[in-house]
């Protein structure tokens, strides 16, 4: 068979600043150590839960990942005949049950083996503690992911526990994720092995040969995807893993498996720095068929990055000069409103001075006529307003007597 298959998982540096070990693990299958003939590739990446109270992930991971890897192989093996997917749907729900219940059985093994130590109980929640102490849900404290891909002549399948990214390239180019997407996944929650629904929470795919073998399949743990915006996770992905994909048939097999160990540790010390794996198979003739459709699609993806990028720089230089032209807008209407005002107080100030003036020679020529007059008429029209017409009245008749 012409597939290859690959992984490589680094530690976080979150991790390792906190004392942790590597919770992720990931195999492949068939490698160099591996003996047989079969006519099988298949990869697989584990994510233990980074919580305090599954502090056995690391070890739960690895459980999940082998006891996947024998039971795949035996499947495999088991399987003579291509099945119809409808006959499929229900051997892989027997798989994925025997991997379960294979996990229970190495993790049950280990917490027998190996009783739970004060040291290890320190961090736990209260009420795991308790449950724990009782010897209930054990289980938990070895909580991890599963991811597993397997491609064989006759068909391929894949099944999915939890988060982390299943991505499949096609031969005609294009990029998909055929395993569901568990919507239960989200920021740092997930499904695990370890629940008690997790048989009905497991997501799978399957499809003949005679329809479409996938050119390369690609597997990751958190570490990567959680690097990218969750509502463009996908593009930065496919963007991804077409730069892998061109890789491979630049450089090789050998060299790009070595180069994938760097990727993996530069998204394990930047980024997020969680701990990273990686893992798939690859057809590399397929790959290399599509060569030039992958890259025309990275030039017009660098097109179409270049063109956003510069209308953003334009957008945003737009924003400036609007920004720009609305505060000299409320500059100017300031300064007009600031001017009114300053004109409404002149106005007001020289009006006040005419009526101050006014009411100045209106007491000078009342005391002039108070101290030189005994004609009241007079008096009356410099004091307009205190003398009605009553007033007038008697004063008139004064004077006729």
């Amino acid at each position: 068979m012409s597939y290859k298959s690959f992984s490589t998982t680094v530690t976080g540096i979150s991790h390792t600043k906190h004392g942790k070990g590597c919770e992720d693990f990931s195999l492949h299958y068939p490698s160099p150590e591996d003996k047989s003939t079969e006519p099988v590739a298949l990869a697989i990446v584990a994510d233990g839960h980074g919580d305090d109270n599954c502090f056995r992930s690391a070890m739960g991971a690895e459980f999940a990942a082998t006891a996947a890897k024998d039971a795949i192989i035996k499947f495999v093996d088991g399987l003579k005949q291509r099945p119809s997917k409808e006959v499929f749907e229900r051997y892989i729900r027997d798989l994925v049950k025997h991997i379960i219940m294979k996990w229970h059985g190495k993790v049950e093994k280990d917490y027998t083996d190996n009783p739970i130590t004060d040291e290890e109980m320190a961090k736990v929640e209260e009420k795991y503690q308790k449950r724990y102490a009782a010897g209930k849900d054990l289980h938990h404290a070895y909580g991890t992911t599963l991811i597993a891909a397997v491609i064989t002549q006759e068909y391929w399948f894949g099944m999915h526990i939890g988060d982390g990214r299943f991505t499949a390239l096609y031969p005609d180019g294009t990029f998909a994720q055929p395993v569901p997407w568990d919507d239960r996944c989200y920021l740092n929650v997930t499904t695990s092995i370890c629940d008690d629904d997790a048989l009905e929470g497991a997501r799978t795919c399957y499809a003949p040969a005679s329809e479409m073998l996938p050119a390369a399949v690609f597997l990751c743990s958190d570490g990567v995807d959680d690097n990218y915006p969750v509502e463009e996770n996908e593009k930065h992905l496919y963007r991804l893993y077409r730069t892998i994909a061109l890789t491979f048939t630049d450089d090789g097999f050998d060299s790009t498996c070595g180069q994938l160990k760097d990727l993996a540790n530069a998204f394990a010390t930047k980024g997020k720095g969680d701990d990273t794996s990686i893992a798939g198979i690859i057809d590399l003739e397929a790959v290399k068929a599509l060569d030039p459709l992958l890259r025309k699609q990275a030039e017009e993806d660098d097109q179409k990055a270049a063109a956003e990028k510069a209308a953003k720089t334009e957008a945003a230089r737009i924003a400036v000069k609007k920004a720009e032209a609305e505060r000299a807008t409320r500059a100017a209407d300031a300064a007009a409103k600031a001017e009114a005002a300053r004109r409404v107080a002149a106005e007001r100030a020289a009006a006040e001075k005419v009526e101050a003036t006014r009411r100045a020679a209106t007491k000078e020529a009342c005391k002039k006529n108070m101290s030189g007059s005994s004609d009241l008429t007079e008096y009356g029209k410099f004091c307009a307003g205190k003398w009605d017409k009553k007033n007038e009245v008697t004063i008139k008749k004064e004077k006729d007597a």
